[in-house]
């Protein structure tokens, strides 16, 4: 089955160079003016996935046929396929450049329906950024377009975005109603490529939750109507959704199956990202098995990868600000020389006067004109060097978080690997319990190079996903509901860490003893600024965790005594009605 997932990939794209190819001698017959357009159209429709880089070159050119003819419309047009291009790549930045332009011709011609659809990509790109309060503005401008226009296919995706949105704040019930009422509306017009990502998302809201055998028809469901169009991107993830959901149910050969023909697709469409994930879910599956020689092979694997994507970001980047520096200095190379010819048409108005005194006059103004126009240039050219080199260093900080997150990640992949040849369960629960605590420091270094401030964790997010992530590990997603009571406020790495560690050895704490058996119940989790400290609160209703957990003296409780003293916190313990822990924290340092 692996091969003919192989030859099935190696056809899909033999129609699709064959589609390309005679589109390309279509466009190389027609004269370069409008007449292009249709044709590059249909190029970057048929690329956009499978070969980004050459949709991307066909989506300049577009551009630029617009801006000759002067059409508002096409000039959007162009620009919106140009953010597209980009966004399939991930370049997240570059896309919102794009589609901002697009908005903008759009709204000045009057383009409602245009105008909804550039309003709804860049609340795609919001989302990716983590801005989900201006995603959700966009969306809502998009949906108001759309139904001003009356197309509900076009409301049946938005609808699929604001389920983005639940899914990304951690509400993976309510974002999995929304993608299968995004799904449905979708296959009931026909439009079975759009409906495919609903469903892809539908299935990874039901794995969020530990659903898995309400993921699995759902990443079927994507592939179902996948198979003859060219959205390998969808296709890849619903593979590899589908190889995961098996694996947890079991079926290992039938998941190993899946995640090869996801790793193919990927492959074969050139996304080094896809690809990357694709071994990450390999090296599982290879552990699982008990194959750790595989499993480091694929662990390995996914890291070149990885390292890959970020390091093609790192070096577009610097050649956009040396772009930038170059074009800046023309600048300057042109006014000064725009300066030189009106001193020399003042010094030729100062001589045809034949008065000396305001020949001297204009000399000695001369003189000092041309000093300060030099300080001003200097000083304009100083500073663009120092604004490109401080860019460059924050690219620099961004690669040194995204390094040091993925050496925690190895470093929680070999635990984890140890854990499984450990047969003692004291010992295997004391490193999976490690595994957590890199995990967590993991995931600080993860939002830091992620998001675009660099001098402080988001402290809202993050215990969002630590929180959540811990309820997952430990499959109490139908048992336990945490409510998060989290300030939205920006600490100090300096300070994150140790918070994030102590919070993850008290929520640990409370998962593993509170709740016997099958008890249900709640896990609060607090976090707020008072007057002078932070107050941190972690609290369950359970049968009160101190009694038989860590909370006596073990090597977590004395984990958190530790980072306690060096955040001068006080903190008390309360047993009625389950365990409450309270810490006020004295020594904290907001992120500037």
């Amino acid at each position: 089955m692996r091969w003919s997932a192989l030859l099935f990939g190696l056809l899909a794209t033999g129609a699709l160079r064959a589609q390309v190819d005679s589109l390309l001698g279509v466009l190389n017959a027609l004269p370069n003016d409008t007449a292009r357009l249709p044709v590059l159209t249909e190029l970057i429709r048929a690329q956009v996935f499978t070969a980004p880089d050459r949709a991307l070159a066909h989506a300049v050119q577009y551009t630029r046929i617009a801006e000759a003819a002067k059409s508002d419309h096409h000039i959007g047009k162009g620009e919106n396929f140009q953010g597209m291009c980009h966004a399939t790549q991930s370049e997240y930045d570059a896309a919102m450049v794009h589609y901002t332009r697009a908005l903008e011709r759009f709204e000045r011609e009057g383009d409602g329906w245009y105008t909804a659809m550039a309003h709804n990509n860049i609340g795609g790109v919001l989302i990716e950024q983590g801005r989900l309060d201006k995603a959700l503005e966009r969306f809502n401008a998009a949906r108001a377009g759309f139904a001003a226009k009356g197309d509900t296919v076009w409301l049946a995706n938005v609808l699929n975005n604001l389920g983005n949105i639940h899914q990304e704040s951690g509400r993976h019930d309510s974002a999995a109603v929304i993608y299968r009422r995004s799904a449905e509306a979708l296959d009931g017009v026909g439009q079975r490529a759009h409906a495919a990502s609903a469903w892809l998302n539908l299935g990874n809201a039901h794995a969020a939750m530990g659903a898995h055998t309400l993921a699995l028809p759902a990443y079927q469901a994507a592939l179902d109507r996948t198979r003859n169009n060219e959205d390998d991107h969808t296709r890849t993830m619903a593979f590899l959704g589908k190889g995961r959901m098996l694996g947890h149910l079991g079926r290992a050969l039938e998941a190993r199956v899946a995640l090869d023909s996801g790793l193919v697709t990927a492959l074969a469409m050139g996304n080094a990202q896809q690809t990357a994930r694709a071994h990450e879910d390999l090296a599982a599956w290879f552990e699982g098995q008990g194959r750790l020689d595989s499993a480091l092979t694929h662990q390995r694997l996914f890291g070149q990868w990885r390292d890959s994507v970020f390091t093609e970001e790192r070096m577009a980047g610097i050649t956009e600000l040396q772009e930038k520096y170059e074009s800046g200095r023309k600048d300057l190379l042109l006014k000064e020389n725009q300066a030189q010819l009106e001193r020399r048409s003042l010094t030729i108005k100062a001589i045809a006067g034949g008065a000396v005194l305001l020949l001297l006059a204009a000399l000695f103004a001369f003189r000092a004109y041309r000093v300060k126009r030099r300080g001003e240039a200097e000083l304009a050219r100083k500073n663009a060097i120092i604004e490109a080199q401080l860019q460059e260093k924050e690219l620099l900080v961004r690669e040194i978080h995204h390094r040091v997150k993925n050496n925690l990640q190895t470093v929680s992949s070999l635990l984890s690997i140890q854990g499984r040849g450990i047969t003692d369960e004291k010992a295997k629960e004391a490193v999976n319990d490690s595994r957590l605590r890199v995990k967590s420091m993991a995931l600080i270094h993860q939002d830091l190079y992620r998001e675009g401030d660099l001098t402080g964790v988001r402290m809202k997010e993050y215990v969002e996903k630590l929180v959540n992530g811990l309820v997952t590990s430990y499959a109490l997603g139908d048992r336990v509901r945490p409510e998060l009571d989290v300030e939205d406020l920006a600490l100090d790495v300096d300070t994150a860490v140790p918070i994030g560690l102590v919070l993850n050895e008290l929520v640990t704490n409370a998962l593993k003893y509170a709740w016997p058996g099958e008890r249900t119940g709640v896990l609060r989790v607090g976090l707020r600024r008072a007057t002078d400290a932070l107050e941190l609160l972690v609290a369950d209703d359970g049968v009160g965790a101190a009694a038989t957990s860590d909370a006596q003296g073990g090597f977590g409780l004395n984990m958190v005594r530790t980072f306690a003293g060096k955040l001068k916190a006080e903190h008390a313990v309360e047993r009625a009605n389950g365990t409450r822990v309270h810490l006020s924290i004295r020594n904290f340092k907001l992120a500037r």
